[in-house]
């Protein structure tokens, strides 16, 4: 499936679902202009969490039988064709312990703000859903040098899942 852009309807389309090409840099200067970087950090990590499991949610309607490695690679495959760099996504063969990220070329890098949520906080929404128990961003590092962002992928502390 992929991109799809239909000139005829004005659309761009990533795995059936409908995008807008933006600035997102200059959208995360703006929101943190707008309330301050750490409001426009929790902002901006509700909406892409959401965002990640929502999409999670459309492979899986798309593809019911799919296998987490077939939706995890539609995931990274979303990633770079929305322009956020080249993403490689390392676990055990369940995802049930740290899940290790690393995106080549990110599209932004921050260390406070919006956009330090931006690149990261959609992987831990998608991820979450997939695996189906929260999980928190830990040990976020950019590689300024080889330009490379990493992070991993934690169970949430507290969380029991005998309990949910």
């Amino acid at each position: 499936m992929g991109i799809v852009y239909d000139s005829e309807k004005g659309e761009l389309r990533i795995h059936g679902i409908r995008f807008a090409a933006t600035d997102v840099r200059e959208f995360c200067k703006r929101l943190d202009l707008l309330v301050g970087p750490t409001v426009a950090r929790v902002q901006m990590h509700s909406l892409e969490a959401l965002q990640g499991k929502n999409d999670v949610e459309i492979i899986r309607k798309e593809n019911p039988n799919a296998t987490m490695k077939e939706i995890v690679d539609a995931l990274v495959e979303m990633d770079s064709a929305s322009g956020l760099g080249v993403t490689r996504v390392s676990s055990g063969d369940n995802y049930d312990g740290q899940i290790s990220i690393e995106t080549s070329n990110p599209l932004v890098v921050a260390q406070v703000g919006a956009a330090s949520a931006f690149q990261t906080a959609w992987w831990c929404g998608a991820m979450s859903a997939l695996v189906g128990r929260p999980l928190d961003v830990v040990n976020i590092v950019y590689d300024d040098e080889r330009n490379v962002l990493r992070f991993q992928l934690v169970t949430r502390k507290g969380y029991d899942a005998g309990k949910v």
